[in-house]
């Protein structure tokens, strides 16, 4: 039976009345007018909300907005004083109050609204802790800058060496600061706080990179002098620590100005603590820039264009750092890319005469490039927790990614990007960090497949089958042989690359990029070391061991981790050293071998003790019976595998010989521990 059918409601003129007195008082409060309750009105109100009802929906579902208004209400940035904005996000306590708000602004009649000019729901704002922040203001702490001319030359180095593919600071912007603290320093506030910051980070920065340009002017490279040669480090020290002391203030601005000094923090403390100290300060810079909105979209066309773009090229530069020092190094996400929807760096020669096409190009060319790590870092998370029968799909997706990565990079313009370069090319350091960064992401993607245990929760080693091998895990096979192959070929090309640039403008010892990318392909390169002692790995692994120790002088961090590659070194030159001597010694014969074996068992066989301690005369060895005829080489003997008591003799109470070692090197457990000190002394 089908279920009775509802019956429709019955109702009474007087409930109609109700109901039509309802909807009208609704329709007020959402039009805000007395007079939209005319016939046409509600038509064409009717009208626009059944076509919205029938339009199709966008991708991205907004938050629950009104029907009537026909509004995206998703969230909120609040443009403050300076530079600073605030944000609220989706269904946050903000956004619905501030929808609360809305809603009564609009119910209150119009006629109210003409006698006052004022919001009835105004209210007192808040948005930064300022109270919190010191009384002392940033001017006492431009008095402890350095002379004018050693700032230009620092703030040089850093333009130069240190901002290549990302973007930390406007040049001009920081050029216009820098006289302004040189020349009228009294104008600075303590909502400058942030900008001061900026000044002494980047003179921090500028002292890791300046001994590059004593190579310009021909001089001896000082890696060469050891750690000695970098006294200006205690320098930088004190220009960073002078910037640490703001930075309570700093956090409490939360301007665009204190994003940009956190990261410049991050980018001073790379080189010493990546996965620490660096790894902080780039979330505390993360953090701060998405409290100002920084993530999302600018949707106010007002402001000025060049705060927009300033906004957008310091967001993904700490978004995609941040991401990246925290896959290299083991860290969780900090936020998922699907919440960011901002708008990608633009070339804007009108607002910027210092940044070129070719340096925008490059910024977007590595954004790119760590976008596709973030993809394939997921997949590869993936293939960790997967079921056995999805492993090959999750294999085929990585292969996928692998194979757009390099159609990308094959696509990119030579002229521009320089990707082959020559003796006769032109190096820049913005050419080499893209080539270092792309070599670094096939890297990762590869080198989970170097080890012969590695397993994908499939159950079984590629180098163990039983059976014939099917069609799938050929195809996995395959994948993971070509993924692992280019991570080599990546590895080379890394030392390569680093090998050039050691040869023209100098390795950066400060570079993240440079000596995090030459201690990857160390490390692949080990591996390959070990299985296939071929001389091209072993030239790589000397030459890269000896540019990581180049960029590891003077710091106690990064000379940690080149002992761990260089113990890694002398070991496997230890054991080539040992298959060498192995291998050269001239075989000995089968005659020789019994003779050696002879005058072993005769010179170290112990003596057996007598029942009153003394020693028995040795015994001269008794020949096997005739009735038993000696067992031929190939036949497994069996062999009493516990050691025999130092008073037991060496032939048993039938006149048999006891089991010996069947090879000469087990003598020295079989006799005792002095016996191998006996053979390599000569002695016997």
């Amino acid at each position: 039976m089908r279920p009775p059918r509802p019956r429709a409601p019955d109702h009474s003129s007087a409930e109609q009345a109700k109901r039509l007195e309802y909807l009208e008082r609704i329709v007020k409060g959402y039009v805000g007018s007395r007079d939209a309750l005319d016939l046409e009105t509600l038509k064409g109100l009717a009208q626009a909300a059944e076509k919205r009802r029938n339009s199709p929906r966008p991708a991205d579902t907004s938050s629950q907005s009104s029907e009537f208004e026909g509004v995206d209400d998703k969230f909120e940035i609040r443009p403050l004083h300076g530079n600073v904005t605030h944000y609220s996000g989706e269904f946050s306590h903000w956004n619905f109050s501030m929808r609360i708000k809305k809603w009564i602004d609009q119910s209150v009649p119009s006629d109210a609204l003409n006698h006052s000019s004022k919001s009835p729901t105004t209210f007192k704002e808040y948005y930064r802790a300022e109270e919190l922040q010191s009384h002392s203001d940033a001017i006492g702490a431009l008095a402890l800058l350095p002379p004018r001319p050693i700032a230009d030359f620092l703030v040089y180095s850093f333009f130069k060496h240190a901002q290549t593919n990302y973007f930390f600071v406007e040049q001009n912007w920081l050029k216009a600061k820098l006289d302004l603290a040189y020349e009228n320093s009294a104008a600075f506030s303590r909502r400058d706080v942030g900008s001061v910051c900026i000044l002494f980070a980047i003179l921090a920065i500028g002292t890791q990179f300046a001994y590059l340009e004593s190579l310009v002017d021909g001089a001896e490279n000082p890696t060469e002098k050891g750690p000695d040669a970098f006294t200006e480090d205690s320098v930088g020290i004190l220009f960073y620590q002078q910037a640490c002391r703001l930075l309570p203030d700093v956090i409490t601005a939360s301007s665009l100005e204190s994003v940009q000094a956190c990261l410049l923090l991050g980018i001073y403390t790379l080189p010493v603590d990546a996965s620490g100290l660096a790894y902080i300060y780039l979330n505390l810079a993360l953090k701060l820039a998405i409290q100002n909105g920084m993530h999302r979209k600018y949707p106010v066309e007002s402001r000025d264009a060049d705060v927009v773009e300033t906004r957008n090229r310091v967001w993904w530069s700490v978004y995609t750092i941040e991401k990246r020092v925290g896959t290299f190094h083991g860290r969780p996400t900090s936020i998922s890319s699907t919440d960011v929807d901002a708008d990608f760096p633009v070339h804007r020669p009108d607002l910027w005469s210092s940044t070129s096409q070719t340096d925008t190009a490059h910024i977007l060319a590595t954004l790119e490039l760590n976008q596709q790590l973030s993809k394939m870092s997921r997949e590869i998370a993936i293939l960790r927790s997967v079921p056995k029968h999805e492993v090959p799909e999750g294999l085929k997706r990585l292969a996928q990614l692998h194979r757009e990565l390099k159609t990308w990079w094959d696509a990119l313009p030579n002229d521009i990007f320089c990707k082959e370069f020559t003796s006769q090319s032109k190096i820049s350091r913005k050419h080499m960090h893209l080539q270092l960064e792309y070599c670094l992401v096939r890297m990762y993607v590869g080198r989970v497949f170097i080890f012969p245990e590695a397993v994908l929760r499939d159950g079984s080693s590629p180098s163990t089958s039983v059976n014939a091998p099917s069609s799938a895990s050929l195809s996995k096979k395959s994948t993971r042989s070509t993924l692992l192959a280019d991570c080599i070929e990546a590895a080379l090309s890394v030392i390569d690359t680093c090998r050039c640039l050691r040869n023209t403008i100098g390795l950066a010892r400060a570079s993240y990029t440079e000596f995090s990318s030459c201690r990857a392909a160390l490390l692949v390169i080990t591996t390959q070391c070990l299985s296939q002692k071929t001389y091209m790995f072993r030239q790589a692994l000397r030459d890269g061991l000896s540019m990581l120790k180049e960029m590891s002088t003077g710091s106690q961090s990064t000379q940690s981790e080149v002992s761990l590659i260089e113990a890694f070194e002398q070991a496997i030159a230890n054991m080539n050293t040992q298959e060498q001597a192995t291998s050269t010694t001239v075989p000995e014969s089968q005659y020789a071998k019994f003779k050696r074996w002879e005058q072993l068992w005769k010179s170290d066989a112990p003596l057996p003790e007598t029942a009153d301690g003394g020693a028995q005369k040795k015994q001269e060895p008794m020949a096997p019976p005739a009735s038993e005829p000696p067992k031929q080489t190939g036949e497994p003997q069996k062999e009493d595998t516990t050691m025999m008591p130092s008073s037991t003799p060496f032939f048993g109470v039938d006149g048999h010989f006891a089991s010996f070692p069947q090879n000469l090197d087990d003598f020295s457990a079989f006799f005792g521990n002095e016996f191998g000190s006996n053979i390599d002394s000569g002695h016997g």
